[in-house]
């Protein structure tokens, strides 16, 4: 299959000013008619990284240089989409500004050798049903009045700020929320005496703690009652596990590595554990095998009630990067998750691209790619998946598809 080429034309009535390129938002072809250029972003992103001046537009019409004398000078190429249909990429500048002119054409020359057929894998979400629920929970009460968040809701930045703008108020202690205020407690839960001080001020609580966090609460509680010490795999500094402490009598102990469980002091004859959720299933049985290795006696949690939220995204990402050459991993490069899902990628074999906005892709990921992963970290702003799938159309045939790997819990006692 050849290759499109970028044509050098000119578009009559269709001005730039001198220092700047005109990034095509649509382009009139002659016997096509209009054509929409989802790519225009890409194309951007290229003269951007250049320091050249962008500005966006429509190119309603445009004619061969041959034809017409007057006009910015426009490269423009198509790519075929299905039912024979086509999208632009183009790019127009002054002509008499040679700067901008090459800065023109070598944009649209770059996405032009990359225009293909492709396949899209994307991986859902990073967000659990527990945590949507919150966030769902957080702006139906924002919407209503005042409220406090306290503790950590989980969300994207562009989702919190959302909530802050429309009246919700971020706290990690009570002494900041008034008497007879409204309190949401967000997905990853919090202790119980906190539960009991709110009750006793009189604030109205909105509980959106996960389900699967609050029979965990209540399992640690069980443990610690029967006078168990209790190991929590998993990092002390995760959200959850103040929670967790709380709702033990702070007789937890958080064991995140192998090296962890050497520190630990326990009656080795009344020593329990569970798994924090929010992290793989798998990644805690090195610290559990250590466990039981040094305390023959421990008791375990019942697995029916594990989180496998984080196993789940983890299998998705890897089988999407098992099956793609290349995945833009979407979210703040000097973010912790972005670089978790990174080395996912990597480990699996394909190439991790991270990508913070839609004009960071570069036009050389795509070179020789038939097949390319999505995966968005909790930082990634929600619409940039969609805006990235929009833009890759632009440059030829996409078929999108979705991959999830998803935990059923099919023993005898769930079986109807």
């Amino acid at each position: 299959m050849s290759r499109p080429v970028a044509r050098k034309c000119i578009a009559p009535g269709t001005t730039v000013a001198p220092g700047e390129v005109l990034v095509a938002t649509e382009i009139g072809d002659p016997a096509r008619g209009l054509a929409p250029c989802p790519a225009a972003p890409l194309v951007a992103g290229v003269l951007r990284r250049r320091g050249v001046r962008v500005r966006f537009g429509a190119v309603p019409h445009f004619a061969e240089a041959s034809q017409a004398d007057d006009g910015a000078v426009l490269f423009v190429t198509s790519a075929l989409q299905r039912d024979s249909e086509a999208t632009g990429i183009g790019a127009a500048a002054a002509a008499v500004d040679a700067v901008a002119t090459a800065a023109a054409r070598a944009a649209v020359e770059q996405w032009s050798a990359v225009v293909a057929t492709r396949r899209l894998l994307r991986a859902p979400i990073p967000w659990c049903d527990g945590a949507r629920q919150a966030m769902e929970r957080a702006e139906k009460a924002v919407a209503a009045g005042p409220v406090y968040v306290y503790g950590h809701l989980a969300g994207s930045p562009q989702a919190l700020a959302g909530l802050a703008e429309a009246g919700a108020h971020f706290t990690n202690t009570l002494q900041d929320i008034p008497n007879g205020a409204t309190v949401l407690i967000p997905a990853h839960g919090v202790a119980q005496p906190v539960l009991d001080e709110a009750a006793e001020r009189g604030l109205t609580l909105i509980d959106a703690t996960c389900p699967l966090v609050s029979a965990l609460q209540r399992e640690v509680q069980r443990f610690a009652a029967r006078g168990d010490d209790v190991i929590v795999i998993g990092p002390a500094a995760h959200p959850v596990a103040a929670g967790l402490a709380g709702h033990a009598g702070n007789r937890t102990v958080a064991a995140q590595t192998p090296a962890d469980v050497g520190g630990v002091v326990a009656n080795p004859r009344s020593v329990s554990y569970v798994l924090q959720p929010g992290i793989p299933v798998e990644d805690t049985a090195a610290v559990s095998t250590a466990l039981r290795s040094r305390f023959p006696a421990l008791r375990g949690p019942d697995p029916d009630g594990f989180c496998y939220a984080a196993s789940d995204r983890a299998g998705s990402v890897r089988a999407v990067a098992g099956a793609c050459d290349a995945v833009l991993v979407l979210g703040a490069d000097n973010d912790a998750d972005t670089r978790w899902l990174a080395g996912l990628v990597r480990a699996s074999g394909a190439k991790a691209h991270v990508v913070a906005d839609l004009g960071a892709i570069v036009p050389d990921w795509l070179a020789g790619v038939a097949a390319i992963g999505l995966a968005q970290s909790t930082s990634a702003p929600p619409a940039l998946a969609d805006e990235v799938t929009a833009a890759l159309a632009g440059l030829g045939q996409l078929s999108v598809t979705r991959r999830q790997v998803t935990t059923e819990l099919a023993g005898p006692s769930r079986r109807e």
